[in-house]
């Protein structure tokens, strides 16, 4: 007989391992993205769906006190030590990095930012490869530089936490390359901005998310839908001003790794890579 099913499965592996605990046999499937539990005997099922009520009603109470990630809307670790402890290495990294290298006009003159630029032709990565990737820690205002990090910290820390600071390293050079090549191609070499690298983030995880719901760390659609939303008003209303080649390519390619790696984590057989 059916018990419960939930999109949460934080919550599932909660309430299944309590009534494994408590000697009731429990069988789990998914079904429409959501983990259904189930308990095949009829006789234990009146005093499961007590315990399991009761446990629902006590996580309820507690929930104002339990943060939430913004993000997927899922439980945030028990003593996470909050937003900048729960952050890897890569993350903040790349924050220190932006934020550095925002300051060296006012410090050092644009040295910083010409050496770190896209070069004015493809064959000038031969001698000088870094700048495949170096033009997203390049912003240009207070706006652009808080909007990106923002975005970064969050989106980059489900990766590294979740999966694990090679694989976000991974997907924040290759998306980073893909989508300044293709601004460049699109405007020239005169464009920067983390904001390519956030779209590969979002794509990642979408796709990710999508192939493997019981990671359990999926984007909620509505941090999807808005940030598709933004990036067609970028292309109707802001394209002279936006990178949006950029955030297309970052998201096209973000969206396939997202699928390579969800497809392969769900071969092996379980969420993580």
């Amino acid at each position: 007989m059916e018990l419960i099913r939930t999109p949460q499965p934080e919550l599932a592996d909660l309430i299944e391992r309590t009534l494994t605990r408590n000697g009731f046999k429990v069988e789990r499937h998914e079904a429409d993205e959501q983990c259904v539990l189930v308990i095949p005997d009829p006789g234990q099922y009146p005093h499961a769906r007590q315990l399991t009520e009761e446990l629902i009603a006590d996580l309820k109470r507690g929930q104002g006190r339990q943060p939430l990630e913004p993000l997927t809307g899922q439980p945030q670790p028990l003593l996470s030590g909050g937003w900048l402890a729960s952050m890897g290495w890569v993350t903040k990294t790349g924050l220190v990095l932006c934020v550095a290298i925002f300051l060296t006009p006012y410090l050092l003159g644009d040295g910083v930012y010409r050496a770190l630029l896209f070069p004015s032709s493809l064959e000038g990565l031969a001698s000088q490869p870094w700048r495949l990737i170096t033009p997203m820690l390049l912003h240009f205002s207070i706006l652009h530089i808080i909007f990106n990090l923002l975005w970064w910290a969050d989106l980059g820390r489900l990766i590294e936490r979740h999966q694990s600071s090679a694989q976000l390293l991974l997907v924040t050079l290759v998306t980073a390359g893909i989508s300044n090549v293709a601004q460049f191609l699109h405007s020239g070499p005169l464009f920067g901005g983390l904001s390519g690298v956030v779209y590969g983030l979002l794509g990642y995880l979408w796709i990710y998310g999508r192939l493997n719901p019981g990671a359990g760390y999926a984007l909620r659609r509505e941090i999807v839908l808005f940030m598709l939303a933004w990036m067609v008003i970028c292309f109707v209303g802001l394209s002279s001003v936006v990178a949006n080649a950029a955030h297309l390519a970052g998201l096209v390619s973000g969206c396939l790794l997202g699928g390579i790696f969800g497809l392969m984590a769900r071969g092996k057989g379980h969420g993580g890579v």
